[in-house]
């Protein structure tokens, strides 16, 4: 609705000449019809951020930055996606539920299986590969130039990329210490706890012995003999889950980065007006910086918290780490053929890093 300003003017003034009302009152009068004319689009995003976490208070900064460089036009609503029935049910709620109709949400941020699922082409889990990063540099080396190839996935299902996030590396928690390939190979481990059946497969394919255990047994798993020997998690959920004290050894070596992705629908993002988009992209790339600062914080942070809870510190030596880098990076070749993973994909980052690595 278009408010004509100059008409609520007129007639305020007209009224204040019968009732002298005071100057005050009627600039006040003037402001509120102004900024009644400004529209305010509210942004539903869910997030699997745990609550209070540091994720969900960097993702936080994005919605109040976002409201800041958009003079309050733009808002965001974060949802957790446990009451959506997970990543899975994020994934309806992007869709409208009848033609025409506006969907319940307008964007999510996805871990590296949510994306995968919500655009499959992207084969976004072939960057879960054990021992493919050495460190954030390569991480965002990859990202960078990957993204057109990624971003054309996910327009194809409607969406549009809008910043990536390291939330934290996955280490490995076991019951012995773990040394080489085969002390990892011996132990029984739970991979597919976070709904990727084929993820334990492609383990399997690799020598590895897996039990597919559901997240809500996992625990009681550990604890039982013969049971869950080891899983590999960011820090933060080892120590809030609890599961550094069935799983006493942590190998000091992260496994892969653990990704979450910011996407919304094409439809969302070009109704944002294109004067907003590049200061809110602006505040999207200083947050991915800070996600960095924070996921290194916050990694140290809950090692040092499972190790003052009994939990011991396993690190490699320069050896055995290549020998635990080789042998994996081997082994992905088995994993690849299983189907999880995309062998142009995983051809093309080797080859990137390589070079980069001048190797």
């Amino acid at each position: 609705m278009v408010i004509n300003t100059g008409l609520v003017i007129k007639k305020i003034r007209k009224f204040n000449m019968k009732i002298r009302t005071p100057a005050w009152i009627i600039c006040i009068a003037c402001s509120a019809a102004v900024l009644s004319a400004q529209t305010v689009t509210t942004l539903k995003i869910a997030s699997i951020a745990p609550t209070r976490s540091t994720w969900d208070i960097e993702q936080r900064k994005i919605a109040q930055d976002w409201a800041k460089c958009t003079n309050g036009e733009i808002q965001v609503q974060f949802m957790g996606t446990n009451a959506m029935g997970g990543e899975a049910g994020v994934i309806q709620k992007l869709n409208s539920v009848r033609p025409g109709q506006k969907a319940p949400i307008d964007g999510a941020i996805f871990s590296n299986l949510g994306i995968a699922n919500l655009a499959p082409d992207t084969h976004f889990l072939t960057l879960a590969v054990p021992f493919m990063f050495r460190d954030q540099g390569e991480v965002d080396l990859v990202l960078e130039s990957m993204q057109p190839r990624f971003q054309k996935a996910v327009s194809a299902k409607g969406y549009v990329i809008l910043g990536w996030f390291n939330v934290g590396w996955a280490y490995f928690y076991t019951k012995k210490p773990v040394h080489t390939p085969g002390d990892l190979k011996s132990q029984k481990l739970s991979v597919a706890g976070v709904g990727l059946p084929q993820l334990s497969d492609a383990f399997k394919a690799a020598g590895f012995r897996t039990e597919d255990v559901s997240a809500d047994k996992l625990l009681q798993s550990m604890k039982t003999p013969g049971g869950v020997e080891g899983f590999y998690t960011i820090p933060m959920y080892a120590y809030a889950g609890q599961y550094y004290k069935s799983l006493p050894y942590i190998l000091n070596a992260p496994i892969c980065p653990v990704m979450a992705v910011l996407v919304v629908s094409e439809k969302t993002w070009n109704a944002v007006p294109d004067r907003y988009k590049e200061p809110m992209m602006e505040a999207v790339k200083k947050a991915e910086k800070s996600f960095i600062t924070a996921q290194r914080t916050s990694d140290a942070e809950y090692i040092n918290r499972c190790v003052e809870g009994g939990c011991t510190l396993v690190s490699l030596s320069p050896a055995e780490r290549k020998v635990m880098e080789d042998t994996l990076t081997n082994d992905a070749s088995a994993m690849i053929k299983t189907g999880l993973f995309d062998r142009m994909l995983y051809n093309d980052v080797q080859a990137l890093l390589l070079k980069h690595r001048g190797e």
